[in-house]
């Protein structure tokens, strides 16, 4: 396989010298999405001259190839992803207010490794070539569609939240507002200390906790909405890299998890990319935090009790110099637990998590797939 001069690492774009990217590179970014399989791009920005210039470009790149591009306007990520998703676009590009370029496929969900493949190859093809007027294609203004994300935030919820009282934290004072706005709406009281929701600035992400020992990340927050999806009989939807404890509680509930790739292989990717978007309140940061509060108030119950129900489990990530031969991501089952294998830093080098009962096991295993990535014994199906 050979070495292309763009890389893409969980979607987001690079270039192989690591200056950050320009618009020639977006417009090639949107020559390449536009001549993939599909009919429509969607783009999004955050509010910024870089963002917008490299947007432009972007959809300059899919209007040549005569495609459709929907410019979904300003926002912020993870509100862009489900507007992606009620547009139907068959592709989506996002470019961040500090110039950084997301890539993703239907529905906000990651590229497959195959898109992701026939992507580098198109950037790596030939250049430009002219076209006569009329074959340009046509740009919608889409941006509407974000007001429909603060309904879905409403449903995400599920219940009225009256009668709680929830502190939110966010860098970001777009996301601050709309989710101050929605807790009120749902007749929360805002209020310092307590139960806190603590919001990434992309939207992604959201930690919980009440005290200090009850501090909880986003991986078991997931954890804990997808266990009431199983008890009330419901199947879910989530990345491939997700905690694998999240299998063993579905199964208690005599229920299914399917997995989408996400740079790791799933093994049920096309029947969990369909079944994710009906499940948007799993792989978005707001969402999340809502549902898990929709769960605290119909289980009258705190998050510490709640974090009590959970089984152990503990996650332990290091980045390691990888072999040239380590292309694709893979995930490694051992009697310990599962060590997951991801090429980074444009397949220099590569990120190892470990999944086990306990920290020390967890760290173990990472020990051990090191070494053997260093032996060659890891490498991959891509090699």
């Amino acid at each position: 396989m050979r070495e292309h001069f763009w890389t893409l690492e969980r979607g987001v774009l690079s270039r192989a010298d690591r200056l950050p990217l320009t618009a020639a590179d977006s417009l090639r970014a949107g020559l390449a999405l536009g001549r993939m399989q599909g009919s429509a791009v969607g783009l999004g920005r955050g509010d910024s001259p870089a963002a917008r210039a490299l947007l432009l470009a972007a959809e300059s790149g899919v209007l040549q190839n005569g495609r459709t591009a929907w410019d979904l306007g300003s926002c912020f990520e993870s509100q862009f992803f489900y507007t992606l998703s009620r547009s139907g676009a068959d592709y989506g590009m996002f470019v961040s207010y500090a110039g950084e370029a997301k890539l993703c496929a239907r529905g906000g969900l990651p590229l497959s490794p195959a898109e992701e493949r026939q992507f580098l190859e198109l950037m790596d093809g030939e250049e430009p070539r002219p076209v006569f007027a009329g074959s340009f294609g046509v740009l919608l203004p889409m941006e509407s569609l974000g007001a429909l994300y603060g309904v879905e935030l409403i449903k995400a919820a599920e219940t009225t939240l009256t009668g709680m009282a929830v502190c939110v934290k966010c860098a970001n004072p777009l996301i601050l507002e709309m989710m101050e706005k929605t807790l009120t709406g749902l007749g929360c009281r805002l209020r310092e200390g307590g139960m806190t929701l603590q919001i990434s600035a992309d939207g992604k992400d959201v930690a919980a906790y009440e005290s200090v020992q009850d501090y909880i990340y986003t991986d078991r927050v997931l954890l804990l909405v997808c266990r009431d999806l199983f008890s009330r009989g419901q199947d879910a939807a989530v990345p491939a890299s997700a905690p694998r404890a999240i299998d063993a509680a579905a199964a208690s509930c005599g229920r299914q998890v399917f997995r989408y790739d996400d740079g790791l292989p799933s093994g049920s990717d096309r029947k969990a990319r369909s079944l994710s978007l009906r499940q948007p309140f799993l792989r978005d940061g707001l969402m999340l935090g809502l549902r898990l509060l929709s769960v605290m108030k119909r289980r009258r119950m705190g998050l510490s009790g709640l974090m009590r129900e959970l089984p152990g489990f503990a996650v332990v990530s290091r980045t390691v110099a990888a072999p040239a031969g380590l292309r694709e991501g893979m995930v490694l089952a051992f009697p310990s637990g599962e060590l997951r294998v991801r090429p980074c830093g444009g397949r220099k080098a590569a990120l190892l998590t470990a999944e086990c009962t306990d920290m020390e096991a967890a760290a173990e295993l990472c020990r051990f797939g090191e070494a053997a990535l260093q032996r060659g014994e890891l490498r991959g199906p891509g090699a």
